[in-house]
């Protein structure tokens, strides 16, 4: 497998222990599956050329299939890792190369171990960091009392779904290392760029500066003239959050997708677009600050902001009715924090 593999990176290699599967559906509390059962039929679409999407009801991953094997980015959680191995086989006779992780969530991470026996696993530096020590950055989140636990009281979404089968000490409380537990580690980091070839393909991993966690990979496939952005863009789709955040760190991210050169986007949520929904979304999330800026100017509440400010310009995008107030919130908790 050697042969067929080659990375060029500043790089460093971890140990790959071997763990025990124990999550299959915890996530994002803003784009997590409601359960941790499996909702098929999962699908996979044709992006372009031998790049695919593979897609749950809320979650997006994508595979390249090379001449010497495939790699996947995000194994999203073990049911569908299970599914996804079994499809490749049936339309590829091909195995699993590389497996990249986007960034450290786990409901984006968690099924990695499906593909432990033949896949060579790649993530950011911060990524190997986060899933080593701590509380994964979206459920830290939520730890109000800031014990560096996630307790029942405190957890939503996924994590509240998952919270018994993870809480496997029975102390009524989740650790980092319980969250992680079923986690296949990194055995390649790199911390700017990197780039990796398997058989006629080549794709580049890009780390933006930190907007939704500190440890994205912006996957880009150059002969495809796609990119695999995850979570912190979408396409003309509203986020649940803005992970605390500001409008400038988005904006520095998203530069770093803007710089690259390619034609579709394909983000961890949602449906693909094209690259001037990078500057969209940027364009969403300026004239948040802004109407909430000039609210608050006005003396505003954040109830009123929440009712009053409606970006309408945004109305037709997906998700517009269920999170525009509370990102509108979010904004105005980010701009009277230091008050």
């Amino acid at each position: 497998m050697a042969n067929r593999h080659q990375t060029t990176t500043q790089r460093s290699w971890l140990p790959a222990t071997c763990l025990t599967l124990a999550l299959a559906g915890c996530g994002m509390q803003e784009d997590s599956q409601t359960d941790g059962s499996a909702d098929p039929p999962f699908t996979i679409r044709n992006v372009t050329g031998n790049l695919y999407e593979a897609r749950t009801a809320s979650h997006n991953a994508v595979f390249l299939a090379t001449t010497d094997g495939i790699i996947v980015v995000d194994p999203l959680r073990a049911d569908f890792a299970e599914w996804l191995e079994g499809e490749l086989a049936a339309r590829f006779d091909s195995e699993v190369e590389y497996v990249i992780y986007s960034h450290h969530h786990p409901d984006h991470v968690a099924g990695g171990q499906v593909f432990a026996d033949t896949a060579i696993f790649v993530g950011h530096e911060n990524t190997a960091a986060r899933l080593e020590s701590g509380l994964p950055s979206n459920a830290a989140r939520s730890d109000a009392n800031g014990n560096g636990l996630l307790e029942r009281s405190e957890a939503a979404g996924g994590y509240l779904a998952g919270f018994d089968s993870m809480d496997t000490d029975g102390d009524g409380s989740l650790s980092g290392s319980e969250i992680n537990a079923g986690t296949q580690p990194l055995d390649v980091t790199y911390t700017e760029q990197m780039m990796l070839t398997l058989g006629d393909s080549t794709v580049e991993l890009h780390h933006p500066s930190a907007a939704h966690s500190d440890d994205t990979t912006v996957v880009l496939f150059p002969n495809e003239r796609a990119a695999f952005t995850v979570d912190f863009l979408h396409a003309r789709r509203f986020p649940g959050t803005l992970s605390g955040y500001t409008v400038d760190e988005y904006e520095a991210a998203l530069a770093t997708v803007d710089a690259l050169d390619f034609d579709i986007l394909v983000p961890g949520h949602g449906n693909a677009g094209t690259k001037p929904d990078v500057r969209a979304f940027l364009g969403l999330l300026r004239d948040l600050e802004a109407d909430v800026t000039a609210g608050i100017a006005e003396g505003l509440d954040r109830e009123t902001l929440q009712e009053t400010i409606l970006l309408a310009d945004y109305s037709d995008w997906l998700l517009y009715d269920q999170r525009r107030a509370n990102i509108v919130g979010e904004m105005y908790d980010s701009l009277t924090a230091a008050d």
